[in-house]
């Protein structure tokens, strides 16, 4: 063999760990003597072999140490004096590799642990989400509850107009507070850039109440009205208009 093959097929690491036979061994005694090259080569292979066997080996489980061991004891009984410490070399880095693929399977496992761990969190977020998000809904049933079932609130019915005649929304109404809630469940979803909005009329002069959007089951909290002898909704761009839009009128009805 020559000096490019030594270097760049593998020999030198075959050498240290007891690979080769007799001729090959001699060969590569001459080079690693004669040639820098080559000699340095062995070298660091060498002490890449002593970190993998000594300083990032991890202890291997007891029966795989014991197999290792009895390897070992078998094949150092064949060998000559000459490769027993080339075959101890490589007995270690043996061991080094199973103990490298035994720190792999334990930081699978770990990695494992960790992302079992990384999904409960997660379970207990959305159980947490859930948690608030019903006690956010059981708070507002309550608020509902007691606005209905309060004698301090007015209960509005506003009836549909010509340009939706199947519409009705619910509004109380605190003049004392003037708190408003609103129900806009049948009301009809509207399209991008349209939204709903509410009026009070009073002297004839209409009053901006809020915009609003059509939502199932919703219970809307609006703009505080003091006084007022109508409410009516009109469709309006999105943000409201200062004037109400009579022409896209949907519910209207009268406080008295």
């Amino acid at each position: 063999m020559n000096k490019q093959e030594i270097l760049t097929e593998g020999y030198l690491a075959a050498y240290v760990t007891g690979e080769l036979d007799a001729q090959q061994i001699e060969e590569i005694d001459v080079f690693i003597k004669s040639d820098d090259d080559v000699r340095r080569e062995y070298f660091q292979i060498q002490r890449i072999v002593e970190l993998l066997a000594f300083d990032r080996a991890v202890t291997p489980p007891a029966k795989i140490k014991a197999m290792i061991m009895e390897q070992v004891a078998k094949r150092s009984s064949l060998t000559s004096s000459k490769t027993t410490l080339n075959y101890l070399v490589a007995a270690s880095v043996t061991i080094a590799i199973l103990s490298a693929i035994a720190g792999v399977y334990y930081r699978s496992e770990w990695k494992s642990t960790q992302q079992e761990l990384a999904q409960l969190n997660i379970r207990n977020q959305e159980i947490a989400d859930g948690f608030q998000f019903v006690s956010q809904e059981l708070e507002v049933a309550k608020v509902e509850l007691s606005v209905t079932n309060s004698p301090d609130y007015k209960r509005i019915i506003l009836q549909g107009t010509d340009n939706a005649k199947d519409a009705q929304t619910v509004l109380f109404w605190n003049p004392n507070t003037q708190g408003i809630y609103l129900n806009s469940a049948s009301l009809a979803a509207l399209p991008k850039g349209k939204q709903y909005q509410l009026w009070a009329l009073k002297d004839g002069q209409p009053i901006d109440a809020g915009v609003f959007d059509a939502k199932e089951g919703d219970f809307q909290i609006m703009k505080n009205i003091a006084q007022a002898d109508a409410f009516a909704v009109t469709i309006e761009v999105t943000g409201g208009a200062e004037s109400p839009t009579l022409s896209t009128m949907q519910v209207f009805a009268s406080t008295s």
